[in-house]
């Protein structure tokens, strides 16, 4: 199978698999302009140095997460970073509770709903115990909290996109302008709505600018970027000094496969 590679729409150099579709952001127009972020299902937010380095101009982060031991390592990290807000609850369509499964690798894989192929796809993974979560819907939170919304929305949810997707007010959604978010082709997740039926949800206002699997062995999995309409064109543009880096990138990376080709 050839490696997947994303629409011409996002600005990438080469086929891209799970966070290189984020990375693929970097030096754009559109994610020097973000300036809220809504991280829902943030678990360790191991990629903070990574969204620091895309979004430049980030003044707020708000950090969505269920799991007691992964909320410790948030709490943390939100001492240290002013940006940061945990709320310790699931985004999802209710405000209430609900049973959240708890994965095995570290809770990584946890989700509100149970697995559906992921069992085949991650036979390494399984469900270890279920516990009670409070469930809020997004807006629910930002009324209570009197918080601007976001502009920007990383949704790792583990199949239950659509579920938060759906419930996003139209006023909440009219101020985003960028959706990174997990999804599948098919059900890894028991009932989960496959990247499909995301797209129908956001459309006509969003636009799919790519679709990045989380691997070359697991295609139905991964990831996509959808960029509001109006923003398309600030999400292609790229400055000198971005041209310039992609354009070193290509070269050493031409030069890394020469070497390689000669030494084989």
């Amino acid at each position: 199978m050839s490696p997947p590679t994303t629409s011409l729409l996002l600005p990438a150099d080469e086929p891209v698999y799970d966070l290189d579709l984020l990375r693929a952001l970097r030096g754009t127009r559109l994610a020097r302009e973000l300036r809220v972020l809504s991280v829902i299902g943030a678990h360790r937010f191991d990629e903070l140095p990574l969204v620091d380095k895309l979004f430049p101009a980030l003044r707020r982060i708000d950090l969505f997460e269920p799991q007691p031991e992964p909320l410790a390592a948030l709490e943390a990290l939100a001492r240290r970073d002013p940006r940061l807000r945990v709320f310790p609850c699931a985004i999802a369509d209710t405000d209430g509770t609900a049973t959240f499964h708890v994965a095995s690798n570290h809770g990584e894989s946890s989700s509100l709903l149970e697995l559906g192929s992921h069992k085949s796809l991650f036979p390494e993974v399984s469900m270890q115990t279920s516990i009670e979560v409070r469930t809020r819907r997004l807006d629910s939170v930002l009324a209570e909290h009197s918080l601007e919304p976001p502009d920007a929305l990383i949704i790792d949810v583990q199949g239950a996109e659509y579920l938060v997707l759906s419930a996003l007010p139209a006023a909440l959604l009219a101020n985003v302008r960028l959706i990174y978010t997990e999804v599948s082709t098919e059900a890894v997740y028991a009932g989960a709505r496959p990247l499909a039926d995301v797209e129908a949800l956001l459309a006509p206002r969003f636009v799919n600018a790519g679709f990045a699997p989380i691997n070359a062995r697991v295609p139905v999995h991964g990831n996509a970027v959808f960029v509001a309409r109006e923003d398309l064109a600030a999400l292609v543009e790229l400055p000198w000094r971005e041209r310039t880096r992609r354009a070193l990138h290509r070269w050493k990376r031409r030069r890394r496969e020469a070497r390689r080709s000669r030494d084989a």
